[in-house]
């Protein structure tokens, strides 16, 4: 998918533009709302874009030189120049500069898609060391999506020495941070994205709590007034800076279907559906389960966590699994005690009681999802030979 980089001075422009954009093609769109003057002061977003789309208004020479140095500057970003009645002249100087295509304003929607299937013909994807996006959501609260989110990336980080960044993204009183820390957070989501234009890895880096070594946490809205100020553009170019600095990008996105979280459910490679063995969550766990399908996530891409079993009277798993329509992929036991005690210090169970029912259970679970995903597809494609089988069942027993 094409990461686009739409920058104009002019806000309405910008939003055109996006939505032209999104109707042509599937394409992954950002926006910098600044002139080619402040393009310096934004580096980081042009690198991390595959094509640039810039709307100039007018152009003369100083315009001119401000794109000359912008593609010297960046000479591998393919850019679409945008401007008013580009004249024979414009388009002989932009061609020189080394851009793909000159188009005229008002932007012609057929223009346009043709401008953009000529650069995903060409465009050959950069090698990326992309973190794993992992979003863990729920049907009700209560379901413990932030215990598990945090706790989760606390075990990839203390037991694979995986770099692990956990985000809240539940927009009602997040306090996901104070589930493994006593740290008061340096920033909050709502408060980047106010100040998204200053955005950059460093930038984010000072936002962030340090809860353990190769464990970070993103703190969220303290208030649905403040959680208001997120929106999904900006949240995309957010993570698209964080991905380049981890193993795994973890969502907390507590029980919110919008276009907000849909946007990063679709950025996930794994999308873990906590519920509870019970009567209470089977309505509405099928529901959010057969709304993600409508969403078209694969199978392989939905992971139900059965959260607390093994508790009294619980409904039996084969039957969750029945009025679910999907197999359990986590079973995580109840453990009141260790949880209770883990939430109330401030502290990951597993520093605190390590060899809990509970700890040892996530630590499982962080076991399967620190497998290269391309090595998973394997395992469950080859064949295991008899010998292989039996070393398998030594070991688990």
């Amino acid at each position: 998918m094409l990461k686009i980089l739409i920058a104009s001075e002019d806000a309405n422009k910008l939003a055109e533009i996006s939505r032209l954009s999104s109707m042509v093609g599937n394409f992954q769109s950002m926006s910098l709302q600044e002139g080619l003057a402040r393009f310096p002061y934004h580096a980081g977003r042009l690198r991390m874009a595959d094509l640039l789309v810039l709307e100039v208004p007018s152009i003369g020479p100083t315009e001119m030189h401000g794109i000359e140095t912008m593609r010297q500057q960046h000479p591998e970003l393919p850019c679409i120049l945008v401007t008013h009645a580009p004249g024979s002249e414009v388009l002989i100087h932009a061609m020189r500069a080394g851009i793909r295509d000159v188009l005229a304003w008002p932007l012609d929607k057929a223009q346009l898609a043709e401008a953009l299937r000529r650069v995903e013909a060409t465009h050959i994807p950069r090698v990326r060391s992309d973190a794993q996006v992992v979003s863990v959501i729920s049907c009700k609260g209560g379901a413990g999506t932030s215990f598990i989110a945090a706790n989760l990336g606390d075990a990839l980080s203390r037991h694979h020495g995986k770099r692990v960044l956990v985000v809240d993204l539940n927009r009602h009183f997040g306090d996901l941070t104070h589930v493994v820390s006593d740290k008061t957070p340096p920033s909050t989501l709502p408060e980047i994205c106010s100040q998204i234009e200053r955005l950059d890895a460093n930038f984010l880096d000072a936002c962030l709590v340090r809860v353990d070594n190769g464990l970070d946490m993103l703190a969220g809205a303290t208030d649905p007034v403040k959680a208001s100020q997120i929106q999904k553009d900006k949240l995309e170019w957010i993570l698209s800076v964080m991905q380049p600095n981890y193993d795994f990008v973890i969502f907390d996105i507590g029980q919110t279907i919008d276009p907000l979280s849909i946007g990063m459910l679709d950025h996930s490679d794994l999308v873990c559906v906590v519920t509870e063995a019970s009567i209470p969550y089977g309505r509405p766990a099928r529901r959010l389960v057969d709304i993600l399908r409508a969403l078209h996530y694969s199978g392989d891409k939905i992971r139900l966590v059965l959260n607390r079993s093994g508790r009294k009277n619980e409904v039996p798993r084969a039957t969750m699994e029945e009025i679910l329509g999907i197999k359990v992929a986590f079973s995580l036991p109840d453990d009141p005690a260790a949880v209770d005690e883990a939430i109330s210090h401030g502290e990951p169970v597993a520093k605190l009681s390590r060899r809990s029912a509970i700890a040892r259970a996530l630590h499982a679970m962080a076991g399967q999802l620190a497998v290269p995903p391309e090595a998973e597809r394997r395992a469950r494609t080859e064949p295991v030979s008899p010998l292989r089988r039996l070393m398998l069942r030594t070991r688990s027993t």
